[in-house]
């Protein structure tokens, strides 16, 4: 039996653009605490699929409370969280950012002259990440795209894989704070919204839903409030939804549906649960792993890909594919997709 997809969003203009791409859809709610969703059919090019859409409403902790709420009530077997977000660098309005990881800028320790960040992380699951970027230079996008574009806006709509900023501040001028900040400690981010961590850190410790942070620029960080009036949430949000559904367009579901390999699984686990890379928490060392066998330069994603391939060819020295999960078990023995792998 195939799972459904979980779709969620923080604004109603981002959860009217989902829901025109499904069809017999019905109000539901959650039979606990009445969380109202949207449940519908969508058809894609590999049959058809129930999708459940649900709004979390602004902020890292409503995103977390709401995502943690689905998951649990519906046990998807894919997760999206799409909506709109600020651009930062390289973007312009109604641009697609697929969220590879997000950095939540507001921990950290205040001293008396000087804020030390402690940032936090979040990360879209690989492979999904990965198929979205392949997507987005397909000619089938190409066609959506220049069918969406607005010529007054752009003459294009660019798609980016990349880093976004998040946190409970809204970024509305270059000259504040909080921008300076971004240039100094998160130079890389192409976009900035309140949501994508509390999204990712939920979907961490359930490694083998299939997550994904997908966001439209809505706006640009000079004159904000005066490209939110001009109507630019309803086209950002227009062009996000259509990226999703020709993605999703893409997924095999009866294929995912099946049995995953366990090295596959452990790739998702580890890039979940460890999205620093191999030196999370020391975990490949305490499996007994050597940190030299392993290009440690690449991301965390990109280090997991690269040690279970190792483990797979049966070229990780003294440690094994069994030694690792063993180590995470010690840690996540309760996970319900760490169980998965016993």
């Amino acid at each position: 039996m195939k799972k459904p997809i979980l779709i969620l969003t923080a604004l109603k203009v981002e959860r009217f653009a989902v829901e025109e791409y499904l069809e017999n859809k019905k109000p539901i709610s959650h039979a606990k605490t009445k969380t109202d969703y949207t449940k519908g059919i969508y058809k894609s090019k590999n049959g058809e699929f129930d999708v459940i859409v649900g709004r979390t409403d602004q902020t890292n902790v409503n995103a977390a409370i709401e995502t943690e709420r689905a998951i649990d009530h519906f046990d998807p077997e894919y997760a999206f969280f799409v909506g709109v977000a600020g651009g930062l660098k390289d973007v312009k309005v109604g641009d697609i950012v697929i969220g590879q990881d997000v950095y939540g800028f507001e921990r950290g320790k205040a001293e008396s002259h000087n804020f030390k960040p402690r940032p936090k992380f979040g990360t879209s699951t690989y492979a999904l990440e990965r198929l979205a970027a392949k997507y987005s230079e397909s000619e089938d996008w190409k066609l959506k795209a220049s069918d969406l574009v607005k010529k007054e806006l752009a003459p294009v709509i660019n798609t980016y894989t990349g880093t976004i900023a998040s946190g409970e501040k809204v970024d509305a001028s270059i000259d504040s704070d909080l921008h300076q900040f971004l240039k100094q400690n998160a130079s890389h981010a192409l976009a900035i919204e309140m949501e994508g961590l509390g999204f990712l850190e939920v979907c961490r410790m359930r490694p083998l839903v299939k997550t994904l942070l997908l966001r439209g620029i809505s706006d640009l960080v000079d004159k904000k409030s005066e490209m939110d009036a001009k109507g630019f949430q309803p086209y950002a949000s227009a062009n996000v939804a259509a990226f999703l559904f020709g993605l999703i367009d893409q997924l095999d579901l009866e294929k995912d549906a099946e049995e995953r390999s366990r090295s596959q699984k452990l790739v998702e686990i580890m890039c979940k649960l460890y999205p620093g890379g191999l030196r999370d928490n020391q975990i490949w060392v305490s499996a007994g792993g050597d940190l030299s066998l392993i290009n440690l330069s690449q991301t965390g994603k990109g280090q997991w890909v690269e040690a279970i391939r190792v483990l797979k060819l049966g070229g990780g020295g003294s440690i094994s594919m069994d030694d690792l999960i063993s180590a995470v078990v010690d840690e996540y023995g309760a996970n319900k997709d760490v169980k998965e792998l016993i």
